[in-house]
């Protein structure tokens, strides 16, 4: 699969080459001279000395030369690497918010509203940037965004990507990618599954940067129970029933507040943030929707993980 991918890569790249050619087109650094039949135009910009590097636009098999502002600086990357609920992403976020400026990116609008809410709430302006809605926040230097929204042409002192191991994700993976080769930031911090760690080291041998891993821990053991739950009157307090349909979301929540007398909170995919956290299940529900999962959440105080 990989030798078909590079295979296709370097045909891409040489159809390119093959057209610029037929123009007389010369890419020289930032340099281009263009050639029409005689009438020829040239288009200088000279954005600073540093750019005076050649970059081959059209090599598609080294991305990590499209980001100069990135290649300048040895990074400190720290990898956060751990199961759920180890406290992988609370350490990475307590560096972003100690940082003058910084950015977090995550696969989902509910993460990067919950981070620039937590980060405002710390008195540190955080700006929220998805894809959905843009809130600027007065003398902000930190961001939240969804990781399509990735900033990877200014400077920040911390950086923060979540769920790091969606790499490997055939739709998604290459906004990941894009953000671990581009942002220019003096820390990276990866937060992830563990499965993920040499595909990331193999991407960033060629990067020069400074790569650390850190494991964590589960913080609280996830005990099977020993015999079937039985009836619904049997459910506790802080429960969480998972099911694969939002009919069925709703008929075991009118079952459960009927019979067992527990208040129930519902999430799913479609509904807003605002309206998970209204629910009480802020951060559980991020848990399960990158999974494509339906679930119907017992109240639930979970910290990060």
């Amino acid at each position: 699969m990989a030798a078909s991918l590079l295979c296709r890569r370097k045909i891409a790249a040489f159809t390119i080459s093959r057209v610029l050619n037929a123009y007389n087109v010369k890419l020289d650094g930032l340099h281009v001279e263009l050639d029409y039949g005689g009438s020829a135009g040239v288009c200088n910009r000279n954005y600073s000395s540093r750019s005076a590097a050649k970059i081959d636009f059209t090599d598609l098999t080294s991305p990590h030369t499209w980001y100069p502002k990135a290649r300048r600086k040895i990074r400190k990357v720290f990898l956060h690497v751990g199961p759920t609920n180890s406290g992988k992403t609370y350490h990475a976020l307590k560096s972003l918010q100690s940082n003058p400026s910084g950015i977090y990116c995550g696969p989902l609008r509910l993460l990067a509203w919950e981070v620039a809410n937590r980060l405002n709430k710390a008195n540190v302006p955080c700006d929220l940037i998805t894809g959905q809605e843009v809130e600027t926040v007065d003398g902000a230097k930190h961001k939240a965004v969804t990781v399509e929204m990735a900033d990877v042409n200014s400077d920040y002192s911390c950086a923060v990507i979540d769920e790091i191991q969606m790499l490997g994700c055939k739709t998604r993976g290459f906004s990941f990618t894009r953000a671990l080769l581009g942002i220019s930031a003096d820390e990276l911090h990866l937060c992830g599954d563990p499965a993920a760690v040499p595909l990331i080291e193999e991407i960033l041998k060629v990067t020069g940067d400074d790569v650390k891993i850190e494991t964590y821990e589960r913080l609280l053991p996830l005990v099977p129970l020993k015999k079937p739950l039985g009836s619904f009157d049997n459910i506790q307090t802080g429960d969480c029933i998972v099911t694969f349909s939002r009919k069925q979301i709703y008929k075991l929540k009118k079952k459960i507040e009927t019979g067992a007398n527990h208040l129930c909170s519902v999430v799913y995919g479609s509904l807003p943030p605002e309206t998970r956290t209204r629910q009480g299940c802020r951060q559980q529900c991020s848990m399960m929707q990158p999974v494509n999962l339906m679930s119907l959440w017992r109240v639930m105080q979970l910290g990060w993980d």
